[in-house]
């Protein structure tokens, strides 16, 4: 019995060493991160994870307390202002651990270890991440987010178990990080790449999208179909392997679901467009939805979402065409493809609006929690909610049809169950509860009714959000630099230029220079090339040092920007970081990447294979190293050979658990098909060049480069590692327009016309 534990005298030395030990102090005043700051006044005595912090924790002989979050994370600012502002929670948490915060995105390997933890032992995960750990960095208790009774309970129960029974807590840490290292081990399942692909893991996954799939309300419920929520748009689990399954045609044998994935993902779009994770005033998708309906959002604004479905849009809108999507009604892709261009678009302007640092970089996150008036409190939602009253004073004559569009109710509409705290009682979320033309209808318009209702939407929502902005208090802006993010954005920003014409959309001429200055600030602050050194953020100095998602996302965003512009210069530096990043992660033994380096202060050196709100390192780094193995086909068995090692690294995964790893399987369904190196020729001027560039960026083509090769910039340091650029810039071929089509390394005859180039495009 605990009651009967009596000390050794090795606690009694330890205990009296701890008490004649300096006080401690809250040192977060120094810190760059946004979320570390948002703490640097509780009087919790947080200290910030280093060496100097660790080392203390076993000076003093005291266990760890590590709360880890994001300063967008509305339960981690509800624990903070009922635990961690609380003097009593806080004398508790002081006399008895060290407190150490941590900013999840700043260092997500040290939270990657910890939250593992917490899914294995809990059954589930979340921020803020509670774990105590001993003074060794072992975790033997973990949870996320305590109301404060329940967190003061919990602090006393740990203190006591760990004066009492110290020995069980360290036999737990000690097996925990055992475990740890077990299931960060290698793959024990087919170990060869045809062994995985006989497994038939594409048909595994779109068997598990159809049972998952919410017909009613778009999205994927993993538990059923039937889900209440919470859903996320999690577009490497969901939109980026159903473009593959709705462009690349069915094997032998297999039946051709390509317009039921297209209608899927569409399906998806339109009902995120429609909610209210959409803020209609603003523009721009919040991280999630509470509810099955996309209705209620949890309101914070993540870089990486808006990225990812700007992206994921963009491909849509290429599949949407008739060269793609054969089965469907012209009629049905035109709304469809109008769908996913406005879905981009609007994502484009707010990001470039309020994302957008003034160096060129993009911020990483808008608050959920934000004050409805300048200095009033603040609560989930504050800045995105409208009374009716306010709402019907701010868009005038309107309002009655608008908020009958947007579901405006005079006592709110915000279900209770959705609503924990009571903060959003009497208030309205912007939703299309009604169409245009029930609107029409409702209200008698006739002629050409939805472009008059489409206009006063438009009006409404520019009135909405003015009131917004003179009257309220934005949302807290998480402004450091992420570099991964960053590379998502880059990516987007090149795929829109390349899909979209200024002329229709007049922000889409922005894009390209946006992403190049993206490109600059980084090679400027957080590049260091003395060293070869990356840095993950930057906030007022370097942050930091870059994991390897960062690599890989920083190195598809140049391939994707050289593919947008042909600067020769951006595919090399992605060549180089590819480079580095095998060096510096690349795990010789087991193979596949590292999610970080080497760090005598994390345990256990995991490996990022399954995807979530982002896709994993190892998943886009396959799709980098087959992109590179194209690219620089003189040494494509090194690249190609790297992506298939990572591959049969996640053999387990791939094979029992795809829908975990569902971006690596949509490399693995590109490999399938085969893969195609498109190299345009001619000057830059050229009509043919630049019908040919807009004829292919008009339409998504996975498992496709482009290589460009003008006279006016001819890509020398390329053609020394590819034959076929090598040959056209020798023979003088590089000022003859034409598109050439090559697999493997057979090419065909180039195409000289744009009818050729269009004719390719729909039999190809």
């Amino acid at each position: 019995m605990l009651s009967a534990f009596r000390p050794s005298s090795t606690t009694q030395l330890r205990a009296m060493s701890a008490k004649s030990s300096r006080p401690l102090t809250n040192v977060l005043k120094n810190s760059k991160s946004p979320y570390l700051l948002q703490h640097k006044d509780n009087p919790v005595h947080w200290q910030e994870w280093n060496s100097d912090t660790i080392n203390l924790a076993k000076e003093l002989d005291k266990p760890i307390f590590l709360s880890s979050g994001y300063s967008a994370c509305h339960w981690c600012h509800v624990l903070a202002h009922e635990s961690f502002e609380n003097e009593a929670i806080a004398k508790i948490m002081n006399d008895s651990f060290v407190n150490i915060k941590l900013d999840r995105e700043e260092r997500p390997d040290i939270d990657r270890i910890y939250m593992t933890y917490l899914q294995a032992t809990q059954g589930g995960g979340g921020w803020p991440l509670s774990v105590f750990l001993t003074p060794n960095l072992e975790p033997f208790f973990a949870g996320t987010y305590f109301p404060r009774e329940r967190f003061r309970t919990l602090l006393l129960r740990i203190k006591e178990l760990w004066d009492q029974d110290r020995q069980r807590c360290e036999e737990l840490g000690k097996n925990t990080i055992e475990s740890l290292r077990d299931l960060s081990g290698s793959s024990t399942t087919p170990s060869s790449l045809s062994a995985i692909l006989d497994a038939k893991p594409d048909q595994s996954l779109w068997r598990y999208y159809v049972r998952t799939h919410d017909a009613r309300y778009g999205g994927f419920s993993p538990r059923d179909s039937q889900s209440t929520g919470p859903k996320f748009p999690s577009c490497a689990l969901t939109l980026e392997p159903l473009s593959r399954f709705a462009v690349l045609p069915p094997r032998r044998y297999e039946s051709d679901n390509r317009e039921q994935a297209r209608q899927m993902a569409v399906h998806m779009i339109r009902r995120m467009w429609e909610g209210g994770i959409h803020d209609w005033a603003g523009g721009g998708f919040a991280r999630y939805s509470v509810d099955e309906k996309w209705r209620v959002p949890h309101f914070e604004k993540m870089l990486y979402d808006q990225a990812q479905l700007m992206s994921a849009a963009v491909a849509f809108a290429g599949i949407c065409v008739p060269e793609i999507s054969r089965s469907a009604s012209a009629d049905d892709l035109e709304r469809d493809r109008k769908l996913c261009e406005a879905v981009a678009v609007d994502i484009l302007r707010y990001v470039m609006r309020d994302l957008r640092s003034p160096q060129g970089a993009f911020f990483g996150a808008e608050d959920a929690d934000s004050a409805p008036a300048p200095g009033e409190r603040k609560a989930e939602g504050g800045f995105y909610l409208w009374d009716k009253a306010e709402f019907d004073q701010v868009v005038g004559e309107d309002a009655e049809i608008v908020g009958f569009i947007f579901g405006v109710q005079p006592d709110g509409n915000v279900p209770p169950r959705h609503d924990a705290h009571g903060e959003m009682t009497g208030k309205n979320i912007l939703f299309r509860a009604h169409s245009l033309r029930e609107a029409a209808v409702q209200f008698g318009f006739k002629g050409d009714e939805e472009g008059q209702i489409q206009e006063k939407i438009n009006v409404a929502m520019e009135k909405l959000r003015h009131r917004r902005e003179e009257t309220r208090e934005r949302p807290g802006l998480d402004d450091k630099v992420v570099c991964a993010w960053n590379g998502l954005m880059i990516s987007g920003l090149a795929r829109i230029a390349c899909l979209l014409d200024p002329k229709d959309y007049p922000e889409v001429k922005d894009a390209l220079p946006a992403a190049e200055a993206v490109v600059r600030f980084v090679k400027e602050n957080m590049w260091d090339e003395s060293t070869k050194t990356l840095y993950r953020s930057w906030r007022e100095g370097k942050g930091a040092i870059a994991q390897t998602d960062d690599y890989a996302c920083l190195i598809a965003a140049l391939i994707d920007l050289y593919e947008a512009t042909g600067k020769e210069d951006y595919l090399m530096f992605a060549r180089d970081l590819q480079v580095r990043q095998d060096e510096l992660f690349w795990d010789d033994k087991d193979k596949g990447y590292f999610a970080s380096a080497a760090d005598e202060h994390v345990l256990v050196r995991m490996k990022d294979g399954s995807d979530g709100a982002e896709a994993s390192a190892s998943s886009t780094s396959v799709h980098n190293l087959l992109r590179l193995g194209m690219f620089f086909a003189d040494e494509d068995s090194m690249w190609e050979g790297k992506a298939h090692e990572t591959i049969t690294s996640l053999a387990r995964e791939i094979t029992r658990y795809p829908s975990s790893v569902a971006y690596t399987v949509a490399a693995l369904m590109e490999i399938q098909s085969g893969s195609r190196s498109l190299y345009l020729t001619g000057r830059e001027d050229d009509p043919f060049v630049q019908g040919a560039r807009k004829a292919l960026g008009g339409v998504y083509k996975p498992g496709t480069v482009l290589v460009h090769i003008s006279p006016d910039r001819l890509p020398r340091k390329l053609a020394e590692k590819n034959v076929t650029v090598r040959e056209l810039v020798s023979a003088g071929k590089a000022g003859q327009p034409g598109l050439s089509v090559c697999e493997g390394k057979t090419c065909g005859l180039p195409m000289r016309s744009l009818d050729e180039v269009r004719k390719y495009l729909l039999d190809g």
